[in-house]
């Protein structure tokens, strides 16, 4: 095989490894038009996965709504600190396999639209090992009420609009729970993801262009 086909390679498996690895970004919206003028609260939660000691960290941040508006209270459980994310803070979620519930739950009153992104990083997504039983998991929920207990805009009845989860495999996941939802990766993260890809499609063109040469 050529010098220059085993160097090609070696980029390609190499960009592959290291462009995937750091972050993944995630964009949510929804439309709460129906809801509009209601105050009640947002929750931004993070939950370990079962029979994993793999980190993973959940940023919020870039909240944008219409005409909606913090409603001044904001609750940290577990390991979450900043925020409030609806009045432009940017909120930090860890999970340390140790705490069952880290979450940042703040009073909102709903306009027509909301939005934010989620940024996951940390070992669950650079080097998942697979010997996890379930996933980590980002929950988004949707109250009507200021404390939290009268779920809106979702069928789920503990309040869940959206989640987004890591496999024990590493494999990342989205469900949006309320029709009026939407999760979308940013396109940074489709761009890494297509280029990993597209480097190790690459690489097994070589593979078989060198196996038909040594015939």
């Amino acid at each position: 095989m050529r010098k220059s086909h085993i160097l090609i390679i070696s980029f390609a498996l190499l960009f592959a490894t290291t462009t995937w690895a750091g972050s993944l970004d995630y964009l949510v919206t929804m439309n709460t038009s129906s809801i509009d003028g209601t105050t009640g609260s947002l929750d931004f939660a993070l939950y370990p996965g079962a029979g994993t000691d793999l980190s993973l960290t959940a940023t919020v941040s870039n909240f944008i709504t219409d005409t909606g508006v913090y409603g001044g209270t904001q609750t940290l459980t577990g390991n979450a600190t900043g925020g409030p994310v609806t009045s432009g803070g940017t909120l930090t979620l860890f999970d340390d396999t140790v705490s069952q519930d880290n979450d940042g739950l703040e009073t909102f009153t709903y306009g027509n639209t909301l939005s934010f992104l989620v940024v996951l990083s940390g070992d669950a997504v650079d080097a998942p090992d697979g010997l996890g039983t379930s996933p980590n998991e980002f929950d988004f929920y949707t109250y009507s009420d200021a404390a939290g207990t009268v779920p809106v805009l979702t069928s789920d009845a503990t309040g869940i609009s959206g989640t987004i989860d890591v496999s024990p495999e590493g494999v990342v996941g989205t469900t949006a729970v309320s029709a009026d939802l939407i999760i979308s990766p940013e396109p940074e993260s489709i761009w890494l993801f297509a280029c990993a890809m597209g480097f190790a499609g690459a690489a097994l063109v070589l593979r078989r262009i060198r196996a038909a040469n040594s015939r």
